[in-house]
């Protein structure tokens, strides 16, 4: 079913035709009345800028005209800033990544009161304020799995051909009679919804009595800001600690600053995270044949970017012209898109709020890393 469902990334036709794409970037520079605005935590992130294509292309194919909006620095205050001057130019929606839970509802319940419908995708919108939120998978599953890797990673042990990390773990735990195996996580800024969700996460498979005695269930947290510069500094500070045995980053900034610095220092500490292809091939093994500890960062995940923003855009399409409102148990048919057959996605309770679930974790490693380096 993985492999399925992330057909639709292979696709090597464009997002779109130029005119299209140059025509919704124009659309930033001069009026964005009626656009459908898409922003991410910052500008110059790949994810954000994979998403934005998903979001574009869907809503171009509607005859729809949107538009790239992110502010340059990854604050609360930034997007608010920005936010505010897209609800006074009267924009047709708002789909955005958070880069925090708290200081976005006054600015939200003017857009609300304009009647500009507010979807948030990646990390969460306030529940009082959006349509829905599109999680990119469930929460519970990336913390477990970024933890099973890490464990499997530090134990020198191959990405299980059959898919199963947790049984893996179990059994390679079992037999485990060494030094307390101790993990640490390089997330983006302290306060972002999603990045700490996952966290949260991470630490509920922790305390299952599978790592007791054998892995700490205590992680040794830093931030690095969803920054470039930051985040290696915090990938610095864990190889001149040497305290943990493998970092978990989950963000694809994080994960390529300490894929470089790893990689530089000759470090022995293990890595995962999500990640983009492209960006750690460096860091990676890229050939089935290959020693995957051999690189420093043996195998990770992530999910398909491209059509969670297509998704993204389906659901703020939906809250526009068909009625879509979010509440439990309504739903939204989502056009076929690229190699993706058409899906009805139909909203569940989600802590508080309720979401929209795009896909599930998919596992890179030495035996598929070639076929996405030039895709994702």
């Amino acid at each position: 079913m993985i492999a399925t469902m992330l057909l639709g990334c292979s696709s090597t036709e464009p997002s779109g035709d130029d005119a299209n794409a140059d025509a919704n970037q124009e659309a930033s520079g001069d009026s964005l009345e009626g656009v459908h605005v898409f922003m991410f935590k910052s500008t110059g992130n790949t994810f954000g800028d994979l998403m934005y294509e998903g979001f574009e292309e869907y809503l171009t194919a509607k005859g729809e005209k949107t538009a790239y909006k992110s502010p340059a620095e990854t604050t609360v205050a930034a997007q608010v800033q920005l936010l505010d001057e897209l609800v006074t130019q009267k924009v047709a929606s708002i789909t955005i990544s958070t880069n925090g839970d708290a200081g976005y509802d006054e600015v939200f319940k003017k857009a609300q009161e304009a009647g500009i419908p507010i979807v948030s995708v990646d990390s969460e919108a306030s529940i009082d304020y959006r349509v829905c939120h599109v999680n990119q998978a469930e929460s519970a599953d990336i913390g477990a799995y970024l933890v099973q890797a890490a464990v499997l990673i530090t134990l020198g042990i191959d990405y299980p051909e059959n898919g199963d990390m947790k049984a893996a773990v179990t059994d390679a735990l079992a037999s485990y009679s060494g030094e307390e195996i101790k993990l640490g996580v390089l997330s983006a800024s302290i306060d972002t919804p999603v990045q700490n969700g996952w966290i949260a996460d991470m630490e509920a498979e922790l305390a299952d009595s599978v790592y007791a005695g054998k892995v700490s269930a205590e992680l040794d947290k830093k931030y690095g800001n969803d920054d470039p510069v930051e985040s290696t500094t915090q990938a610095n500070a864990f190889v001149a600690e040497n305290a943990v045995d493998c970092i978990i980053s989950p963000t694809t900034v994080g994960i390529a600053a300490a894929g470089q610095v790893l990689k530089t220092a000759n470090s022995e500490i293990g890595l995962t995270g999500l990640g983009l292809p492209s960006e750690m091939q460096s860091f990676m093994p890229t050939k089935a044949d290959d020693d995957a500890f051999a690189s420093v960062c043996p195998y990770m995940m992530l999910w398909d970017v491209i059509h969670l923003g297509a998704t993204a855009g389906a659901a703020t399409y939906a809250a526009v012209t068909d009625g879509f409102d979010g509440a439990v148990g309504s739903s939204f048919e989502m056009d076929a898109f690229r190699d993706y057959e058409a899906t009805t996605y139909e909203a569940y309770q989600s802590g508080d709020g309720t979401a929209v679930l795009a896909g599930v974790p998919y596992i890179f490693y030495k035996g598929n890393m070639a076929e996405w380096i030039d895709v994702l």
